[in-house]
């Protein structure tokens, strides 16, 4: 056979050769994609959604309606991200409003609280691994507070996320033991709280837990007790000393506070 008739086959042998590399090349590529995208997938969380919900104010003493509140909660994977908390007299007159941000610490929110019908603020500016800074102002006197961080801590409104994740234990009859922020004294206190008898709220049954000093000075003050929903994991009711202040007497109200969900 002649030299020449050999040039058209190594050809076509070579185009051959050539096109089952880039088919090699190409597949090694899909399966490195679908690799990613099954180690990535797990990673991506749904997007936070808005939940809105309201409360009723009722003054613990007289039962007369002392205001209301409106809830816009981001919520992400059931976990409480930021917020607002907005504060209206019975008659729609807006009083205050609070901010939160828990991109911290899921429990120690970073929080401002601004009730203008008496001049009254407070928050909760900074948080690290060693301690907590709070602020109060009643009547244009400003005290501040660094407070040192510690184990089981929560703030505000972040005691209600911690009570809900550990339903479990309540149930079991476990008691908790944590430590409070209360910016409004700029100060912090150890607490307790435990599983009390179950109740039904609207026919459905109800866990409601106390939550009280982890000292004997529980004796000489009175208990705040959370009503929880334990299917959906929503506060029903809560009861006790709140953070606002009743213009008449320019102390904390105590009242029982009733959630209302869309």
């Amino acid at each position: 056979m002649a030299s020449g008739d050999h040039a058209p086959r190594r050809a076509r042998l070579h185009q051959r050769m050539e096109s089952r590399a880039r088919r090699t090349r190409v597949a090694s590529i899909a399966r490195a994609a679908l690799c990613v995208a099954l180690i990535i997938a797990p990673c991506v969380a749904p997007a936070a959604e808005t939940q809105r919900f309201t409360t009723t104010a009722h003054d613990l003493k007289t039962g007369r309606l002392a205001y209301t509140e409106t809830y816009e909660v981001q919520v992400d994977n059931g976990r409480w991200i930021s917020g607002t908390t907005r504060y209206f007299l019975p008659d729609g007159t807006s009083i205050g409003e609070r901010k939160f941000d828990f991109s911290t610490d899921r429990f120690v929110p970073i929080y401002t609280l601004d009730q203008s019908n008496v001049d009254y603020h407070e928050g909760l500016t900074r948080i690290d691994a060693q301690q907590v800074d709070v602020f109060m102002v009643r009547d244009g006197h400003r005290q501040t507070a660094s407070l040192t961080r510690v184990q089981n801590m929560v703030a505000d409104c972040g005691s209600q996320p911690y009570v809900v994740e550990h339903l479990d234990q309540l149930e079991a009859g476990v008691t908790l033991h944590f430590t409070l922020v209360v910016a409004g004294r700029t100060d912090a206190f150890r607490l307790r709280a435990r599983k009390l008898a179950g109740v039904e709220v609207n026919g459905r049954r109800a866990m409601r837990v106390r939550i009280e000093l982890d000292s004997l000075l529980r004796l000489f003050l009175p208990p705040l007790e959370l009503t929880i929903d334990p299917g959906s994991k929503r506060i029903l009711e809560y009861s006790g000393i709140t953070n606002l202040k009743d213009p008449a007497t320019r102390k904390a109200y105590s009242a029982k506070i009733t959630f209302v969900y869309k």
